[in-house]
């Protein structure tokens, strides 16, 4: 288990806290190959963000991950530390409530809650569909709180039938950084573990002071993969 604090000259420092949230659609239409893909990505990124903290002594990652299907819960209830974090594999059923899903976000981005040590929180969507509830107003409510304003929202768009439209307006940088198309599961597990690990390493070295306006740099996403004759190129996943 990692200290929360780490030596300095003069004594000990309390470590600043990213954390990292996973917002995942368990919609109906995401039965089968689409969760199960998402149930594998998060279960590989686990240990990299593991020696990701560990390599940062400096910050103390937490995570936690949200379902939203016909209604929004917390998979976990609270933020747990990544030393200490396993996943259990969602399931599916219902409709798309992320308008409720954004709502239930917003009450744990208070600054209460996130607490004097914090630097700006990684918040990842994942659906592959459109919401079925108020999703402009859930986003209003996400982005009054000065936490949400001052996070790194990534938008990963699963199958063609997502909403774009929708995601990209959740979305920190729609222009540079719009929501990824993962069309395959190959694709989607990359888009994952850029969110995930890549995105938060950045977040993470920055160490940035919360009362800063200084923009996060977000490193590039990795590309979709080329497809050659109707077929992906060194893969052959369904298409979504």
């Amino acid at each position: 288990m990692a200290n929360d604090t780490f030596g300095e000259i003069g004594g000990a420092v309390s470590k600043r806290e990213l954390k990292i949230f996973w917002l995942v659609d368990i919609s109906g239409s995401m039965q089968g190959d689409k969760i199960a893909t998402v149930n594998r990505a998060i279960k590989a990124v686990i240990p990299e963000l593991k020696d990701a903290s560990e390599e940062n002594p400096e910050i103390q990652m937490y995570v936690q991950a949200m379902k939203f299907g016909s209604g929004a819960y917390w998979h976990n209830t609270s933020a747990i530390k990544i030393e200490e974090y396993k996943w259990s594999d969602l399931t599916v059923g219902g409709v798309t409530d992320m308008g409720g899903a954004l709502r239930l976000m917003a009450q744990e981005l208070t600054p209460e809650k996130m607490g004097q040590r914090a630097i700006p929180p990684v918040l990842i969507l994942m659906s592959d569909g459109e919401a079925t509830d108020d999703y402009d107003g859930g986003l209003k409510e996400l982005l009054g709180q000065k936490w949400a304003q001052k996070s790194v929202r990534i938008a990963i768009a699963i199958g063609h039938d997502a909403n774009t439209e929708e995601l990209i307006k959740f979305c920190s940088h729609p222009k540079e950084n719009p929501p990824l198309v993962a069309e395959r599961a190959s694709e989607l597990i990359k888009f994952i573990r850029w969110a995930s690990v890549e995105v938060s390493k950045s977040v993470s070295t920055s160490v940035i002071s919360p009362s800063s306006g200084a923009p996060v740099n977000i490193p590039a996403p990795p590309q979709p993969q080329v497809t050659i004759g109707g077929s992906a190129q060194d893969d052959d996943d369904d298409v979504w």
